[in-house]
């Protein structure tokens, strides 16, 4: 039995205190900050920083701050997200409007406003060319998806009306589409440079008359998975050239010069989550650049002929940089102790050298970092004072798979005697993703129950990301085959060391998650407690469902259109009958990457089957549950699961 409304419960003042203790809500203090963009004179540093302004259950407000790179001083600008500098000193950004719209502002080099007008568009990226002539716009039309990464739902645009009025979808409506734009000193709003069929997932300038794109010729999120690098005309929108990647291509970047541009090539699960080698391309012909061994995140030009990248190589976080004109490859720095923020790490050049990025820790909460011959010099931090205390300590955990191939992990243990404590496994989304040593955790209720005395294991089973291409393609064709033996693996090693109780073992994830964590007590009994987020459980309504039906069809063995093979053996609602583990499945109401459907199916089927189960849908949320006041309501629910059938059990 659980309750519609648990604010009252005592897992709820748990989380919420933590929480509260952790972001100083009602304080106005910057917990973090995204999206650096450095000025021209290399003085200071634009970047997004998030605060709870009012009360933690109406969630971060999105504040564009300045930080003085001499002496560390950080000023709040306006309330908005993407403020891109110009090489001639001008500004761009787009601000959150009093009327709910947003806007696109252009400022002169005095800081004064030159030209603002209301955009009917999802604003997803903003650029300046090289010469500073011309501002790139990248659009997404109202009725667009947004990625399973940024919460997997429907924009919701067009003309209002009563609340009953349903919610359409047409296979020809023309509001779907994601578009580049081009605003300069002559136009009086932005004019459209691409349109329908050519749907613009990324782009970014390639000397001052190109842009070099990610593009497909159909809106849908699945056709992001065969797009292709193009370079088109910035003016007229022609198609100037194409590459057509083996797998997935993300992150172009374009030279200043327009000689070269670079992507990033690599087997993916999720659009906005690349993470592999740099593919660069000159006059018709493409390389592979060495990166000693970095599975690359972010590409940025420094100039003509040297290229930043960020990225992960196995625990480690490395910045580093390629001389194209000698062939010199550097490294700036690397970590196993502190990561970067955001889903993959992103740096972004120094003014005189090395890099500016946004670190963190388990223990370290986010500060903007000048990284540098491998050191580190933070320029500004974000922690209240006093810093609230992280419980418990991370390390890096090693172990076999069942086959020998080894697997790591994230492990934090709480303070005190580490030995047969309850453990809590996460698994991350993707499958091609990776867990990295983040604040905190970044887990809703990961350090809540490690104050409880819960060990946490984050794993990075075969499938995950910075370990190679090789590494990543183990879970194609094979999802939720040999990876979930790796999870086994894991808790196996924890419990031959005598850090888990074998009897006192709960499993939870997100997305891919939260199949594995729902395909797990289908599998095996050894779980006391279970709860999927936003799970697939029924791979023949998921393919049909789904914003990306590209997905099961690239990593399961089988076809949605015939019985038997994967779609079968892999769906946990078909394997229902025997589970004994108590669970929780968690969705949102709004998601389309794994929909709503997925967590009734599975509920279903385990009620049907006489298990313990309990669902709860937040109807205002898509996938994964990121938004206020669920993220704190969802993370007191796992925490009060955990509690029922873990410690008390």
């Amino acid at each position: 039995m659980i309750e519609r409304d648990m604010r009252e419960a005592g897992a709820a003042r748990d989380v919420n205190d933590f929480y509260r203790t952790l972001f100083r809500p009602g304080e106005d203090i910057l917990w973090t900050a995204a999206d650096l963009d450095p000025t021209a004179d290399g003085r200071s540093v634009h970047f997004t920083g998030q605060c709870f302004e009012g009360a933690l259950a109406e969630g971060p407000a999105t504040i564009v701050c300045r930080i003085d790179l001499a002496g560390g001083a950080v000023h709040r600008v306006a309330r908005g997200r993407l403020y891109r500098n110009s090489p001639d000193g001008r500004a761009a950004y787009i601000e959150a409007g009093e009327d709910g719209r947003e806007r696109l502002v252009i400022l002169s080099e005095a800081r004064e406003q030159l030209f603002s007008a209301a955009v009917d568009v999802r604003v997803e990226a903003l650029a300046w060319a090289p010469g500073g002539s011309a501002l790139l716009i990248l659009g997404a039309d109202a009725g667009a998806d947004v990625s399973g990464a940024e919460g997997g739902y429907a924009l919701r645009g067009g003309a209002s009306g009563p609340s009953w009025l349903p919610d359409v979808a047409a296979s020809g409506a023309q509001d779907l589409w994601r578009r580049l734009y081009r605003w300069s000193d002559d136009m009086a709003a932005p004019q459209a440079v691409t349109r329908p069929p050519v749907n613009v997932w990324e782009a970014a300038w390639l000397g001052d008359d190109r842009f070099a794109v990610v593009a497909s010729d159909h809106h849908g999120e699945g056709s992001w998975y065969e797009a292709s690098l193009r370079v088109i005309d910035a003016e007229t929108g022609e198609e100037r050239g194409r590459y057509v990647p083996a797998e997935q291509a993300g992150v172009p970047a374009g030279s200043p010069d327009g000689r070269y541009w670079a992507v990033i090539e690599a087997f993916c699960s999720d659009r906005g989550l690349v993470c592999g080698p740099i593919t660069l391309g000159e006059e018709g012909a493409q390389r592979v650049l060495d990166t000693g061994g970095v599975e690359v995140s972010d590409i940025r030009w420094r100039d003509e002929s040297r290229l930043l990248f960020a990225g992960v190589r196995d625990a480690e976080t490395v910045v580093g940089e390629i001389d194209l004109a000698t062939g010199e490859r550097r490294e700036h720095w690397s970590s196993d102790r502190l990561t970067i923020s955001g889903w993959y790490p992103k740096a972004v050049p120094a003014p005189g050298g090395g890099a500016l990025a946004v670190i963190e820790g388990y223990a370290e909460p986010p500060a903007i970092a000048s990284l540098s011959n491998g050191e580190t010099a933070v320029l500004a931090g974000f922690a209240p004072s006093p810093a609230p205390a992280i419980p418990g300590t991370m390390r890096y955990h090693r172990w076999r798979g069942r086959d020998g191939l080894e697997i790591g992990g994230w492990l934090v243990l709480p303070d005190g005697d580490a030995s047969n404590l309850p453990l809590f496994v996460d698994i991350h989304g993707g499958p091609v993703w990776a867990h990295r040593n983040r604040y905190a955790a970044v887990l809703r209720a990961g350090p809540v129950l490690v104050a409880k005395g819960y060990a946490l294991l984050l794993p990075n089973p075969r499938g995950s990301g910075g370990r190679g291409q090789d590494f990543a393609r183990k879970v194609h064709r094979d999802m939720g085959g040999e990876d979930m033996h790796d999870y086994l693996a894991g808790i196996d090693s924890l419990v031959a060391a005598g850090i888990a109780d074998p009897g006192r073992v709960g499993v939870s994830g997100t997305s891919y998650g939260g199949f594995m964590s729902a395909w797990l007590v289908t599998q095996t009994d050894r779980f006391a407690a279970a709860i999927p987020i936003s799970p697939v459980a029924n791979w023949y309504s998921q393919h049909y469902a789904s914003q990306i039906p590209w997905f099961d069809q690239a990593l399961l063995d089988g076809s949605p259109r015939r019985p038997g093979g994967q779609y079968f053996d892999r769906s946990p609602v078909f394997f229902a009958g025997g589970v004994t583990t108590p669970t929780l499945v968690l969705a949102g109401g709004r998601d389309k990457n794994t929909p709503t459907g997925q967590a009734i199916e599975f509920f279903g089927a385990l009620t049907e089957a006489g298990a313990e189960a309990a669902l709860a849908i937040y109807p205002e949320d898509g996938h994964s549950l990121r938004g206020y006041p669920a993220y704190l309501d969802s993370a007191a629910r796992i925490v009060d699961w955990c509690e029922r059938h873990i410690v008390a059990g």
